[in-house]
């Protein structure tokens, strides 16, 4: 079973870009390695969902932590990155 935590999240500004990034880190908790996982980031601005976005994350072994980044390229930090509210993230797959 994909069991995955995600901590650290942080929206903010990317280096060099103005778009929305989302990045943290992952921990498998699944007992299994995983070479490749693919996780969804839905951001939100109150109960609208804003952003549905799929990351990838290479090379996870069982019991082990990793940091992701993900630039969200359709969204403008300065226009609307201070309103986003709420995110979810959930892992897709593992394989």
């Amino acid at each position: 079973m994909l069991n995955f935590d995600y901590h650290n999240v942080k929206i903010d500004r990317g280096k060099n870009t103005k778009h929305v990034v989302v990045s943290g880190e992952v921990t498998n908790r699944s007992g299994k390695s995983y070479s490749t996982v693919a996780g969804r980031i839905v951001l939100f601005i109150k109960n609208t969902a804003i952003s549905n976005t799929v990351f990838v994350i290479n090379e996870l072994p069982s019991g082990s932590s990793k940091p992701f980044e993900k630039i969200i390229d359709e969204l403008d930090y300065n226009q609307i990155g201070k309103d986003i509210t709420r995110y979810e993230i959930y892992t897709e797959s593992g394989f």
